[in-house]
């Protein structure tokens, strides 16, 4: 699908590619989801796209990009924030409960809150233990969410801000998601950085 946006590629070793098509029919909309596979770097990348079947215009609120559930408990976030010439600045918070977001509103991604977050677990080190990275191919507002229930189930979502989002889609037209790229490493935070390191060259 061209979509527009920026999207990730590799002109030597293509990914493949999952298409999946999910219909409501009873509102004629269809939601089209795209996992392509970076199998030598472990990396998979997931978009989302809505078509309008309908004969009139329908308004988009919310579409995200990438959505986990996790079973195992990731709570450990690791986020980055910053300012001018002190970017990258990270911070990592134990999610015992509730809600955590990393957001943008002010229509960049900006230095001061970087579209990317990493899960660990609370045994996990640089060089050790589970974690899962997922990464905004996006540089408006964006949002990352990550909320415990009270059975400990986790659920990851990413994707544009829907915070005073609507987009208004004619019949016929198709509205699609920004990438988010996602990775999982059993060798710590240093593993996935070698991994997105890799996938990024």
């Amino acid at each position: 699908l061209d979509s527009g946006l920026p999207h990730t590629y590799d002109e030597n070793v293509p990914g493949e590619c999952l298409h999946i098509i999910l219909q409501d029919v009873e509102n004629q909309v269809e939601l089209h989801l795209f996992y392509t596979v970076f199998a030598d770097c472990d990396v998979i990348t997931r978009s989302a796209s809505l078509k309008n079947l309908t004969e009139d215009a329908i308004t988009v609120e919310r579409c995200m990009s990438a959505q986990l559930d996790l079973t195992q408990d990731y709570s450990v976030i690791t986020h980055f924030t910053g300012a001018w010439a002190r970017e990258m600045h990270r911070e990592q918070i134990y999610l015992p409960s509730g809600k955590f977001v990393n957001a943008s509103y002010t229509g960049t991604s900006s230095n001061r809150a970087n579209p990317f977050i990493m899960l660990g677990q609370k045994s996990t080190t640089e060089t050790a233990g589970d974690c899962i990275g997922c990464n905004l191919i996006y540089s408006g507002n964006h949002y990352e969410a990550l909320e415990k229930n009270s059975y400990g189930k986790l659920r990851l979502v990413s994707g544009i801000n829907p915070q005073s989002f609507s987009w208004i889609l004619q019949s016929g037209e198709t509205f699609c998601s920004p990438e988010a790229v996602l990775s999982y490493s059993g060798e710590g935070y240093r593993g996935l950085s070698l991994k997105l390191h890799a996938f990024v060259r």
